[in-house]
């Protein structure tokens, strides 16, 4: 049991010593932070002292690298750089939609591919609303040629029989009536 103990305690005290070790890392860490903040500052406040001994500011230094650098001012710079940025801007546009057109275009081909499924069915309605059309319009052209039924006569109309058929012939006069084309014509005219 005493080795358990002197275990346990042992790793209690480099437990200890790491966490240590740990904080003043940290707090070392964080102090060397602060003084390269203050060397930095220290340093850009004397660069601009050795500036302004010479007669320039900063502004005056940046134009003057950049026209040592590539021979344009900074306005030119900045110009060049704007269009640039928009004909970039107008490329990738178009390369963003024919990657998107590809894209699609990918996911389908590999979702055919992967799943074929069955092919699609036709729609079969268009054609029954056309054949049902045609039926219609048939039946109204048959219907539209059908002859009108002549009204019956009634049975008080004043007209015979007789008189009918002697009216047709009235209106045929090329045609023989009955009393020359039979031998009974007396009998029919005394009925």
């Amino acid at each position: 049991m005493d080795e358990v103990k002197a275990m346990a305690r042992a790793g209690e005290s480099v437990g200890k010593a790491v966490g240590t070790g740990i904080k003043s890392a940290r707090h070392g860490a964080k102090r060397a932070g602060e003084v390269g903040v203050a060397l930095s500052r220290q340093a850009a406040v004397r660069a601009e002292q050795e500036l302004a001994s010479r007669g320039y500011s900063t502004e005056e230094l940046q134009e003057l690298l950049a026209q040592r650098a590539t021979g344009m001012s900074r306005k030119e710079l900045a110009k060049r750089g704007r269009k640039a940025r928009k004909q970039w801007d107008k490329k990738t546009a178009k390369s963003r939609k024919q990657l998107a057109k590809n894209t699609l275009a990918a996911r389908k081909e590999l979702a055919a591919r992967i799943d074929p499924g069955k092919p699609k069915q036709r729609r079969k309605w268009p054609w029954m609303l056309l054949a049902l059309i045609g039926l219609v319009a048939a039946a109204a052209a048959v219907f539209s040629r059908r002859p009108e039924e002549l009204p019956i006569a009634e049975a008080d109309n004043e007209f015979t029989r007789r008189d009918t058929q002697a009216r047709h012939r009235a209106d045929r006069p090329d045609t023989a009536t009955q009393s020359e084309s039979r031998p009974n014509v007396a009998r029919e005219q005394s009925r």
